[in-house]
């Protein structure tokens, strides 16, 4: 991993592009209620950003961790994140005193293009160095994959997926260079800070660095010394950190909250009946959950799994509704929005195809194989236990590598030329269709929120 962060000189093109494009990207995120989310001072910010924030389902918590630092994360799902954006607090406070001016959306935006940046070349370095494709149908399918809805909004928008996405492509490209080594070996270092950091962002990608791992060092993942350092030593480190700030931060917070949940209800009667129009809007948006636990709380045992699959699963996550365009489930839109014309379904099977092929003619590939367990232990969470499985198009930054992997294998059991020019031209229509079409409902969407309330 020492010169994993070195861009090398065949890269430089596709760097800069990468950079130009995540910066534009981000631009619309920096112009998108601009006048509003820079104003500084002591203000309410869970209100400003909360109120005037709607992007899809995603989170603007980073930017309300930089306003005013608290941690507004769920812990158990995303431990080291406010430790994380603790330091660019500290910036962002300093700089709001000195300006007058909030810079949280600037940093965000720094941070997105640079994970966006390296995650682009890690899947671009997983296509030429893992699987052995030319540079031109590397570069092919990394724009393939970056022309998803899902992908192209995880890249500016100030959630924790682009971070999640930074740390599953480098993982996958060790893996996948250690497996083509003579000894296949990932080191006990690499893993525990793979672990350490991957799982900090999302508690579940723990599965992933393990399987990961398994595959790589077969049994001496179960070595007492590499358990230990790789899994054991990481893990801890984690709950000593969820542990101390749930101790010092969110348990006052939450009691100090409830306190005053109770007396506005008591005392404002507009308040009370926002609330419960609130709860009662949220209830019927919940699904059966597996069990009455916090922990399964975002699980749905009763939601269409056809509908979620179709429309949200393999259709929001790679190109945008019309309807309804990156309105917020728990807000506005619909659970399941349809496309309004048939063009959209043979996308998307077109899509789907491409990806079944892939699979199918790479089965026997072990890399192939450790990438399908990834996306299946996705499919296990989010389909059969239901988790967020309303927004599930949210997550796609989790698993929708998997696709162009796949027909990164199609692409090399193609046996004749003009069967591999078909292939490749289906693919570049594809991307350019899925970028246009994506891009002309993003753009105008992010544009129209520049002039925000003052």
């Amino acid at each position: 991993m020492r010169n994993i962060f070195a861009v090398k000189r065949s890269e430089r093109l596709l760097c800069l592009v990468a950079v130009l494009a995540f910066m534009a990207l981000n631009g619309l995120m920096v112009a998108y209620n601009f006048r509003l989310f820079t104003k500084g001072g002591n203000l309410g910010f869970w209100g400003l950003f909360f109120d005037h924030y709607t992007v899809s389902g995603f989170d603007d918590l980073s930017y309300m961790t930089m306003s005013r630092w608290k941690v507004y994360y769920q812990l158990y799902r995303h431990p080291l994140l406010p430790t994380f954006f603790y330091p660019f607090y500290v910036l962002n406070h300093w700089l709001m005193a000195e300006t007058g001016v909030n810079f949280a959306v600037f940093i965000e935006a720094f941070l997105n293009v640079a994970a966006s940046t390296y995650s682009c070349l890690f899947i671009c370095r997983i296509f030429k160095e893992v699987l052995e494709l030319s540079g031109k149908d590397a570069v092919l399918l990394t724009a393939f994959f970056f022309s998803f809805a899902s992908i192209l909004l995880t890249c500016f928008v100030p959630d924790h997926f682009v971070f999640s996405l930074f740390f599953l492509t480098m993982t996958l490209y060790i893996a996948g260079k250690a497996m083509k080594r003579e000894k296949k070996r990932m080191k006990t270092w690499q893993t525990m800070l793979l672990a350490f950091f991957a799982t900090g962002v999302t508690s579940t990608n723990i599965a992933k660095i393990g399987l990961a791992d398994l595959f790589v060092n077969g049994r001496r993942t179960f070595r007492i010394r590499h358990l230990f350092l790789g899994f054991i030593v990481p893990l801890a480190a984690l709950s000593a950190v969820y542990a101390y700030q749930q101790a010092a931060f969110v348990e006052p917070d939450a009691r100090l909250q409830e306190k005053v949940k109770e007396r506005k209800l008591r005392n404002d009667r507009r308040f009370a009946a926002r609330y419960e129009k609130q709860h009662e809007f949220m209830k019927s948006r919940t699904g059966t959950q597996v069990a009455d636990s916090r922990f399964f709380e975002w699980t749905d045992l009763s939601s269409s799994r056809t509908d979620a699959v179709v429309e949200n699963l393999f259709g929001e996550s790679i190109l945008l509704h019309r309807d309804h365009v990156l309105e917020d489930v728990n807000k506005s839109r619909p659970v399941i929005v349809r496309y309004g014309s048939v063009f959209n379904y043979i996308a998307e099977a077109l899509v789907f195809l491409l990806f079944s092929g892939g699979i199918i003619v790479g089965w026997k590939d072990r890399f192939l194989r450790l990438c399908m367990l990834w996306f299946a232990t996705d499919m296990v969470l989010h389909i059969v236990l239901g988790f967020g499985i309303i927004e599930v198009y949210i997550m796609g930054a989790h698993w929708l590598f998997v696709i162009p992997v796949a027909v990164a294998f199609l692409f090399r059991h193609m046996r004749t030329r003009l069967a591999m020019i078909g292939a490749r031209l289906l693919v570049a229509f594809l991307t350019i269709g899925l970028m246009a079409y994506n891009l002309s409902l993003v753009i105008p969407f992010m544009l129209r929120g520049f002039v925000a309330p003052q």
